[in-house]
Order: structure tokens, then C-alpha cells, then sequence
């Protein structure tokens, strides 16, 4: 590379302050002195910001999951298929009441048994609003009117109305089952690890809990380490202070995959990156240049520059073939000029001053397009877009904030027409979550002012139809609802990808994003 306009000793202290830069993040993450195959040091961006990490609070029950220290009721299996997991069997009483008994036997960390007493506890202070740490969303979710104990190892929850996401929800990790009788400074939770110690937004220590119910785990201690910015967490994995980086950035994957003794661990997952289209109002309000734009976008190109052909898949429907409720009918809008130009021009958008861009009722179409930057892989995602855009005559205004919740406020105000973003679109493995958080009238996430009578109503039907088969159309349904009218417009599944040194055993990512720490993951 030819430098221009930069003195020789400007460039000399411009290097050294990179090195030295360098020095100070590897400083950060000194070479591991634990020896032997016992222990593993695993990356990830994400982590508890406080020093006991309640899986009632904010985003804690999913640390905990991944750390393998607490466990749920009911458990989704890499096929993102329920299966009891706490729970030894359901049975259906009647549309509104379960019985669940317990596996047995169990215990807490704290040793002590887990019955159908200490379950109640558990999930009662979830969903009471009186106690200090309810969840006013786990009480929504789970919608319960009453929980019995029928007997030491049996609980019968009985629902408001039916509720077809019910044994769903008791896979969400906030409903982790804890001891009654443990303290406010430590979680007593039933996982094959034990909680040593977290150090707010840097580790996450753990060992091996030697009274594990199910089969024991071959490590011995896990430290998680909290690395947000993704080439430190690259920087720290290459240096050998971590055996594996969890989510890394797919730019850097051609770079890792030349190296020796390193794997490439890629599994598609729940998330989705998409589009909220703003079509209450403004220039997308019109169908037509909103089917314009999809077929305008190059999802390919998208996947195979800025995932590296390994971090995701073009997606058509709202919900990934990994996730059973997944409509494969739905194939992803071909990359189509043409087309795209087509539809502007029936829409009366035409480029009338030859300068590139096209004109509606004599002001240039251009779109205010945001997104945010905790995922790397947006804001390259953002400016391509851009560019295809600009390629059919389409103009263009980006900017990238730090959080998504202005981009939305900005958005329910008018001011955003395209805002870009990741969602995990089925966390507990049933698609109510997704829909009736975006798309129905009123759902809190509606910053797209989108209207429509025929899938609230299939929304509002598929909470309460029990029968799966049934409940599959009504979901399918909703997905050629919103295929054909783009409240949103679909990019690409994403794939959650990580690197690991070749000693490390059964590393396995979830679909779900849910559970890293597990008993057969070990090293050689």
C-alpha cells in the first residue's frame, strides 16, 4: 500500500501507538496459568453486569443458562424440539391445566432436593406481583390463575385461558428453577456447574457440581469471559488466552481458517436481520415501491461479503428452516433490477433529471435507513444495502446509533423509513413470541405503523389452538401475510459461528443462542 501525505515520523509513532494499543488488550487477557484438561476459557460478548446474576432480572436467566449453573422445566433439543428437562412428563388435564411431574432426584447446589414445593416457590415469585423480583413478562407469558401442589413430585398449573406457548415459556431461562433456600448472594440453581464467582461485565467463573442429577460434567472449572468488542475477543482467542471466541466476527474468518490447530463451528440459528419498513406512512406506505426495494436487495452478495458465504443463509419466510414452525414454501426474493425498476416506475417514481435517482411527485425518492452497532455485522449489512439500492435509483441517509431503542422512537415518529435489525424470532421455540411482539396492532414493537385485521385475528387463534397440526397452517398463514405485505423485509438468517482450538470436545451452539456450558463439553 503507497502512503501519501504522512511524514515518516508521524507514520513511525502512528505504529507504535497501534502496537502499544495492542499490548494493553493482550495485557487485559494474560496467558492462562491453569493446567491440565480440566479447564476452558470460552469468549463471548455478552454477560451479567452485576455480581449475582438472579435469573428473575433482565437478561440473567440466559447467562446462567449458557453457563450451565441453572435449568428450566422444559428444554428445546438442537432441533428446536421441546422435550421435558426438570420435568420428568406433562399431561393435558383439560385446555387450561397441565400436570408436570418432576424429575427425581435433584439437587440444588445448596444440596438441598428440589420438589414440587420448591418449584411453586420458584415460579411464584416470578409471577406475584408483590415480590421483589417479579417479571411482569414471564407473568404474561406463562399467564397462570393458579399452581398447585398435588404431591411431593407433582405441580398442576391451571391458565387463564388456553395457552398453546404454555410449556414453551417453561423453557424460557428466567424461569429457572432456584433453591427456596438459598441467599440473596449466591444462585442455587440444579445445573452440572456451579456459580464461583462473576466479575460484572468480564467473567463468569464456574465448577464442576459433584451432585449434578443427570450425567457429570467432564470439565472441572468454565470461565466465560465478557469480551464486547469482537476483534478483542479475536485478539485474545489468537493469543491463546481463550480456547474458544464465541460469535466472532465472519470478516475474520478466512484469516482464522488458515490457521493451524483451529476450527470453524457454524450452526444456523433463530436470528433474523430484517427491516422494519415504515409503511403507516411516507413513500413506503406505497406496496409497490416496498416490493421494489425487496427485489432490489442482493441477499447473496450480502451473505457471501459480509457473513463470508459461512455466517448466515438469504432468508424468505420470517422464521428459519431450523425452527420447526418455519413455512419452506417461502423462498427467499430474487435479486431482480428489473423488476425493482418495474415497480418504481408504476408507482410513478422516475428518474425525470438524469441524475441517478428517481422522483416521486418531483422530490427524490431517499430514504432515511438506521441501524445500531452492538452487532457487527449491521453496519456492513446497512451499507451495502445502500449501495443496491442507489443502483436502482434509489437514494439514501444512514446512520448507525449505539442502542436500537431511538431507532424505534425515531421510527414511531416518521423519521425513519428502513431500520435494520437482529432478533432472535423464536427464543422458547414457539412463533406467538415474534408475531405478537411486531406485527399484531398495538404490540409494543410495532414501530412500523402496520395494520392488519386478518392476522391479528390468525395471531389471536394461533395463542389458543392446541392441536399442532392446526396451529402450523395458522402460522403459515401469517407468514404469506407478511411475505406478501412487507411490514418487514427479510436479509438473511443468521448462523452463530465461533472458533476453537482443535483439544476442545463437543463445543455445540444452539439454535436458540441458550446453552454453551454443557456436561460433554471437554478438551483433550
Amino acid at each position: 500500500m503507497r502512503l501519501t501525505r504522512v511524514e515518516k515520523t508521524g507514520w513511525k509513532a502512528w505504529v507504535l501507538f497501534v502496537w502499544v494499543g495492542i499490548g494493553v488488550i493482550l495485557t487485559a487477557f494474560p496467558a492462562r496459568t491453569v493446567a491440565g484438561t480440566g479447564e476452558l476459557a470460552i469468549a463471548t460478548p455478552f454477560g451479567p453486569s452485576v455480581a449475582v446474576p438472579d435469573p428473575a432480572r433482565g437478561s440473567n436467566g440466559w447467562y446462567t443458562s449458557e453457563a450451565g449453573v441453572t435449568q428450566t422445566l422444559f428444554v428445546l433439543d438442537l432441533d428446536m424440539g421441546l422435550k421435558p428437562w426438570l420435568a420428568k412428563s406433562v399431561r393435558p388435564i383439560d385446555p387450561l391445566t397441565w400436570e408436570i411431574e418432576l424429575n427425581a432426584p435433584v439437587l440444588f447446589h445448596d444440596r438441598t432436593s428440589m420438589d414440587a414445593a420448591a418449584v411453586k416457590w420458584s415460579i411464584m415469585r416470578l409471577i406475584d406481583d408483590k415480590s421483589a423480583v417479579f417479571n411482569k413478562r414471564v407473568q404474561q407469558m406463562l399467564d397462570i390463575d393458579t399452581l398447585t401442589v398435588v404431591d411431593d413430585r407433582t405441580l398442576r398449573f391451571k391458565t387463564h385461558r388456553p395457552n398453546a406457548a404454555f410449556l414453551s415459556a417453561l423453557a424460557s431461562p428466567d424461569t429457572a428453577i432456584l433453591s427456596p433456600h438459598g441467599d440473596a448472594d449466591h444462585i442455587q440453581g440444579t445445573g452440572p456447574f456451579v456459580l464461583q464467582r462473576v466479575v460484572p461485565k468480564e467473567e463468569m467463573i464456574m465448577s464442576r457440581f459433584s451432585g449434578y442429577w443427570g450425567a457429570p460434567a467432564r470439565l472441572e472449572r468454565v470461565h466465560l469471559k465478557i469480551i464486547q468488542n469482537p476483534a478483542t475477543r479475536m485478539l485474545a482467542f489468537e493469543a491463546g488466552q481463550v480456547d474458544v471466541a464465541a460469535s466472532f466476527p465472519e470478516s475474520d474468518a478466512r484469516r482464522i481458517m488458515a490457521r493451524e490447530h483451529v476450527n470453524i463451528v457454524s450452526h444456523p440459528s433463530n436470528r433474523l436481520c430484517f427491516f422494519f419498513v415504515r409503511v403507516n406512512d411516507g413513500p413506503l406506505a406505497d406496496g409497490r415501491i416496498r416490493r421494489a426495494i425487496n427485489y432490489a436487495i442482493d441477499r447473496r452478495q450480502i451473505v457471501e461479503t459480509v457473513l463470508a458465504g459461512i455466517g448466515g443463509t438469504p432468508a424468505g419466510s420470517i422464521f428459519p428452516r431450523v425452527l420447526p414452525w418455519s413455512d419452506p414454501d417461502l423462498i427467499p426474493c430474487p435479486h431482480d433490477p428489473a423488476k425493482a425498476a418495474q415497480l418504481l416506475e408504476e408507482a410513478g417514481a422516475r428518474d425525470t433529471d438524469g441524475d441517478g435517482v428517481v422522483e416521486i411527485n418531483g422530490r427524490p425518492l431517499s430514504l432515511n435507513m438506521w441501524t445500531y452497532d452492538s452487532r457487527p455485522s449491521l453496519k456492513p449489512t446497512l451499507e451495502l444495502v445502500q449501495a443496491q439500492l442507489a443502483a436502482c435509483g434509489i437514494a439514501s441517509r444512514l446512520k448507525i446509533t449505539r442502542r436500537a431503542s431511538p431507532i424505534n422512537l425515531a421510527m414511531q415518529r416518521g423519521d425513519v423509513h428502513l431500520n435494520l435489525q437482529m432478533w432472535n424470532t423464536a427464543p422458547q421455540g414457539d412463533p406467538d413470541f415474534f408475531i405478537t411482539s411486531i406485527f399484531t396492532r398495538g404490540a409494543g414493537s410495532n414501530v412500523m405503523g402496520y395494520a392488519s385485521r386478518e392476522l391479528d385475528d390468525l395471531a389471536q387463534k394461533g395463542k389458543t389452538t392446541m392441536d399442532v397440526k392446526a396451529r402450523k397452517a395458522i402460522y403459515d398463514r401469517i407468514q404469506q401475510i407478511i411475505f406478501d405485505e412487507l411490514p418487514v423485509i427479510v436479509l438473511f438468517h443468521k448462523s452463530m459461528v465461533s472458533a476453537v482450538y482443535d483439544y476442545v470436545e463437543n463445543y455445540r451452539i444452539h439454535p436458540a443462542e441458550k446453552y454453551i456450558v454443557t456436561p460433554e463439553l471437554g478438551r483433550r
